[in-house]
């Protein structure tokens, strides 16, 4: 992460620590992970992801490892250390937006957090794989649900960042997580930003605009952005009727539109 982001989280370590147990108590409590508290393990658990911001990838394999076989041997399971990554990830860009930013600092920030955590995150998965292939293929579903957060960016203004392929089973957790993320941060308009679907079929192209349905009927608007021109061209040959959605190619483009539809 740049220096600047690193700084602001040291600044705020203890608030960071306080947002990170909250967030995390109500991921676990919501997934019925009732073996979390073990409090020594949790606080090396935050410990790991919070030095992950500096650390080169042999010191942070290194640690990692040792991590992984206490929270093995604690009877821990692998939706407890992707929790802990997500509340992370949450309760970091709740630090970092707090203050009033401009419009390209809060995307800078939103980008500077993806960008730390998708590969730090794809490293804890790719171990864990290594180390215990079946119990990640067991609970890979875990954190395919973990993977469609609602993040507030302003306020009444919030995203959703979809990763990879969508399935029945995901659009369930998408709908779900897009109506909880709308009701909690009491959000106008919800960007769905689906920069990471490297296919958007007919199935969830249509579970897309279910669960915006069903998001209007709370107040919100979904707005569709980081769509590429071969979804664009995939979309209009599938006959996908998108006039209820209002799309764009960029997260930066949408929050063009939003702040100027918040001041009028």
């Amino acid at each position: 992460m740049k220096a600047a982001a690193i700084e602001t989280l040291e600044q705020n370590y203890q608030d960071l620590y306080s947002k990170w147990i909250r967030d995390l108590d109500e991921t676990t409590d919501k997934l019925n992970i009732s073996y979390y508290r073990n409090t020594h393990v949790k606080n090396e658990l935050f410990e790991s992801i919070y030095k992950s911001l500096q650390q080169e990838n042999e010191d942070f394999i290194r640690d990692f490892n040792d991590l992984y076989r206490k929270i093995v041997e604690n009877n821990e399971a692998l939706e407890y250390i992707s929790a802990g990554y997500q509340s992370f990830r949450r309760a970091a860009l709740e630090i970092l937006l707090k203050d009033e930013l401009l419009k390209d600092e809060v995307l800078d920030i939103y980008q500077e957090i993806d960008h730390w955590f998708d590969p730090v995150f794809n490293k804890m998965i790719s171990k864990c794989t290594d180390t215990w292939e079946e119990t990640f293929n067991m609970q890979r579903q875990t954190l395919v649900e973990l993977s469609a957060p609602v993040i507030q960016l302003y306020d009444h203004i919030s995203v959703m960042p979809l990763v990879g392929n969508i399935d029945e089973e995901r659009i369930s957790r998408i709908k779900e997580n897009l109506l909880e993320g709308v009701t909690k941060y009491h959000s106008s308009i919800v960007f769905m930003d689906i920069t990471g679907v490297p296919v958007l079929d007919t199935f969830a192209a249509q579970g897309i605009i279910e669960s915006t349905r069903a998001a209007g009927l709370l107040g919100a608007e979904c707005i569709l952005v980081g769509v590429r021109p071969e979804i664009a061209q995939t979309l209009i040959n599938l006959g996908i009727d998108l006039k209820e959605l209002k799309t764009f190619s960029s997260l930066n483009n949408g929050l063009v539109f939003a702040q100027n539809q918040m001041n009028n």
